[in-house]
């Protein structure tokens, strides 16, 4: 049988009260426990040191070991000691029961005690602590005050915690037993008192469904027997009043549905006859509405479409005159009103079109096909001004065939056609000079050199780019960067003449093209002109803006068959210039066009080379003159061309930059240098990697790049190379392109670890604020002034200062360029330490640089 939820509650709330009373207890008992338990370990601790301490001085003062020893050991025997220690008054140990040394921490404690030069002290200092994951109370007791040492005892607590333990658990099993009893004896008497309710709740339960048997027979004195005998009587009569209420319900709803059916059949018989009449008088409603509305609506539509189009729309005479118009006609000719526009124009061929003959064209293509759509004229307004206006237009006959009227529309089209023209502009002009561009340039030149074919026609080409127009748009902003632009392209017009067409092709490039001169000359002196004007300073926001530009001039134009081929070679002629030093013009020649082929030539080859991995890694060594002896090296690429031969950097490396190639040949050249870095470290069996450093240089364009600080990182990890092994040069131009990027980026490096080396030091103009700027570790004086230090006294005087600016900010200085018995000597005068040259070695190959280790090695 199945306890009541009721009585359920009261005894889940004895269980918990239960369980809360059996934890606290407990709780309470292990603590008072452990104080007891822990009492009596201290004192019979502190009883024994002092039985210790008392009882044995003279053998301890007379410190025999043996004897001591073997009494410290019978207390190994007590329960719960687990060891004893004695030491003199200096602190050194007599005897201990540990195996086989005295643990560290216990040392510690013995520290922590005073002894020595007559120290008295009379206290027993107990505490406790940790010991091989055990816990121990350790006492110690003075002998004789101090004077002649300690006693140290441990006593281990783990047996009052397993006591403790032991004690807790024999008290919960009597507790868990006691309360299952109870729970057992509650869930009995609750299942004796549940019966006779559940027999009352079924049966209250079949009284709900109207079931009125089997009433259950409870006779009990207790208040569930007097609940069940009211609950019979009472059932019985609710029986009856149940059985009355049904059959009255069940008459009345017979009458009230013979009711409902009578007045429903009345209702459908009324409700038939009045949509009859309805539908009747809907129809012929219907009907008058329909007539009258068509004729509104078409009244309306008509007149609504007249009177509000956009369009405007006439009928006028053959003669040219309007017979009638709307709003929107007299509003595009500029009159107030249909009548005032009809009163005033009585010849529309003569009034109204700016052309006279076109009203003459406009009745010979109605005569030609009786309809004209989009017949674009000027016309006249009434204030004189002059629009544009499209008109579609239709004749009107009658049954004869006779022109009857001209029906039409007129639009306003001026906006449009100002569009247009403004698109035709746009398409052709550069929207920010106003000068033609790229497209009517070429389309004038392509003009210019069929001219010049079919007659006797000079011409040339200049080509023109600003040399600083970056340092303007960075500097003071792009807005800035426009108006010198313009105020460039009006310089450009000054210079020009009124046959020249001069352009803008994007950004700060500039062509012009001079038509009818009758010498080269005359090319020459407006360039001359141009590069003068352009020079001249600039006002913008307030600011003086000086500029310069480099041009390209193609003098010969003929033999050139397209216009793109002529602006190649100016623009190339260009280039030349700015390499010759800005601010200067260049004329083309056929050697520059064979310049830049050879250039591309170059350029296709050196893709191959990155992809077929054409390039080798030389190493020059770098000499201390301290030791005489190799300590790093330098990475030199080389590009081992397969018609060429070999290449050095200095002829490809401009050309990888400028193509983005860089980034790949410096991570290889990375990458490779490490690895043999690092093997020949091992060969050596070097002990710091600081005895065989690398050098590899970088490019400058790696400043505008997030890659390689991950590239450097990789390649140590890779390689197993420390990072104190890898010094990092970078060029001093390098520096002064970007200073912001390139202090961000070596920042980054050396976070990494590896060094920074700035090379060709002396050659920029800021060496020294870049020395303080930059976090440079080592510097390499630049080869131009090794040369001469040993007969000029300017560069004697410069390295001198490098050196001892080296010293004083902590700099390694390493000496490159080195040739000459002269120049060492001078060197080592000056106290440099590091050398690099072709006195001491040149670029080497692995295998060299093997053989080379291998002899310095030093036997095993």
């Amino acid at each position: 049988m199945k306890a009541p939820r009721l009585l359920l509650k009261p005894l889940f709330f004895m269980t918990v009260i239960f369980g809360v009373i059996a934890v606290v207890t407990s709780v309470t008992f292990g603590n008072r426990l452990r104080r007891e338990m822990t009492r009596e370990y201290e004192s019979k601790a502190l009883a024994l040191a002092r039985s210790v301490a008392e009882s044995d001085i003279a053998t301890i003062l007379s410190r025999d070991a043996g004897s001591v020893q073997a009494r410290i050991d019978q207390y190994l025997g007590i329960a719960a000691v687990s060891y004893v220690l004695v030491v003199d008054e200096n602190g050194e140990t007599l005897s201990h029961t540990f195996l086989p040394d005295v643990p560290p921490e216990i040392g510690k404690l013995l520290v922590t005690l005073p002894s020595g030069d007559g120290v008295v002290n009379e206290e027993h200092l107990m505490r406790e602590i940790s010991l091989g994951g055990r816990t121990y109370l350790h006492v110690s007791s003075p002998i004789l005050s101090g004077l002649a040492g300690y006693v140290h005892i441990g006593m281990d607590m783990t047996e009052i915690t397993r006591n403790i333990h032991e004690a807790l658990v024999e008290q919960q099993i009597i507790m868990l037993i006691l309360f299952g009893g109870s729970v057992l004896l509650v869930f009995l008497f609750i299942m004796n008192i549940s019966k006779p309710l559940t027999q009352l709740s079924e049966y209250a339960g079949r009284v709900a469904v109207k079931d009125f048997s089997n009433v259950p027979v409870i006779t009990s004195d207790d208040e569930v027997g007097q609940l069940a005998k009211a609950m019979s009587a009472m059932t019985g009569q609710i029986s009856d009043l149940v059985t009355s209420l049904e059959d009255r319900v069940l008459k009345k709803t017979r009458e009230l549905k013979e009711a409902r059916d009578e007045l429903q059949q009345k209702v459908e018989e009324r409700t038939s006859e009045l949509m009859r009449t309805n539908t009747q008088l809907k129809i012929e409603i219907a009907e008058r509405k329909v007539i009258g509305d068509a004729l509104r609506k078409a009244e309306k539509k008509y007149r609504t479409i007249f009177e509000n189009a956009v369009e405007g729309i006439y009928q006028s005479s053959p003669s040219g005159r309007f017979q009638d118009t709307n709003p929107a006609l007299a509003r595009i000719l500029g009159y107030k009103s249909p009548e005032e526009l009809m009163s005033s124009i009585y010849d529309i061929g003569t009034q109204m079109y700016v052309d006279p003959n076109r009203r003459k064209d406009f009745l010979e293509l109605l005569e030609e096909r009786d309809q004209v759509k989009n017949f674009v004229s000027k016309v006249r307004k009434r204030d004189g001004r002059i629009i544009w206006i499209s008109e579609n237009v239709r004749r009107i006959v009658d049954d004869t065939g006779k022109i009857v009227c001209f029906e039409g529309s007129i639009e306003d089209i001026t906006m449009r056609k100002k569009a247009e023209d403004q698109l035709k502009r746009q398409a052709f002009h550069d929207p920010l000079t106003g000068l033609p561009n790229r497209a009517l340039f070429l389309d004038h030149l392509r003009m210019a050199m069929e001219r010049a074919r079919r007659r006797k026609h000079m011409f040339a080409v200049l080509y023109m780019d600003l040399d600083r127009f970056k340092v303007v748009n960075d500097s003071l902003g792009h807005d800035a960067g426009d108006e010198l632009l313009r105020g460039v392209a009006r310089v450009l017009e000054g210079c020009g003449r009124s046959v020249d067409t001069i352009a803008r092709f994007g950004g700060d490039e500039f062509a012009i093209l001079q038509e009818e001169i009758s010498a080269p000359k005359d090319a020459i002196t407006i360039a001359r002109r141009i590069l003068e004007g352009v020079r001249q300073p600039f006002n913008i926001g307030g600011n003086e803006v000086f500029t310069s530009a480099s041009l390209g001039i193609v003098l010969k134009t003929d033999g050139y068959d397209r216009p793109e081929a002529l602006l190649r070679d100016a623009d190339t002629a260009m280039y030349r210039a700015k390499e010759l030093g800005k601010s200067r013009f260049k004329v083309f020649n056929k050697k520059m066009h064979d310049q830049a082929l050879e250039l591309m030539a170059l350029e296709t080859d050196l893709r191959r080379a990155v992809d077929l991995h054409e390039f080798e890694v030389a190493y020059q060594p770098i000499v201390n003159l301290e030791s005489r002896k190799v300590c790093g090296f330098e990475a030199l690429v080389r590009w081992r061309h397969p018609d060429h031969g070999i290449i050095g950097p200095t002829d490809f490396i401009s050309l990888a930059e400028d193509t983005g190639l860089i980034y790949t040949i410096d991570n290889m050249v990375l990458k490779e240098a490490c690895t043999q870095v690092k093997r020949w470290q091992d060969m050596l069996g070097v002990e710091s990697g600081e005895e065989l450093t690398i050098n590899i240089n970088i490019s400058g364009k790696h400043f505008g790049q997030s890659m390689l600080v991950g590239q450097v990182a990789k390649a140590m990890e890779t390689s197993g190379l420390g990072a104190e092994s890898l010094f990092l040069e970078i060029t001093e131009s390098a520096l002064m392109d970007n200073p912001s990027m390139a202090e961000d980026m070596l920042q980054q490096l050396k976070d990494v670890g590896v060094r920074i080396c700035i090379d060709d030091f002396g050659t920029g103009y800021s060496s020294l604020s870049y020395l303080q700027r930059f976090p440079i570790d080592v510097v390499k004086v630049d080869r131009s002034f090794i040369d001469a230090v040993d007969v000029n006294a300017d560069s004697q005087a410069i390295v001198r200062t490098v050196f001892s600016l080296g010293e004083s900010m902590g700099l390694k200085i390493v000496a490159e360029g080195v040739e000459t018995a002269e120049q060492l000597a001078f060197l080592e005068e000056e106290g440099c330490r590091f050398v690099q040259g072709y006195f001491f070695f040149k670029p080497m190959s692995v295998e060299d640089v093997d053989k080379l280790l291998e002899g310095t090695k030093q036997p095993s």
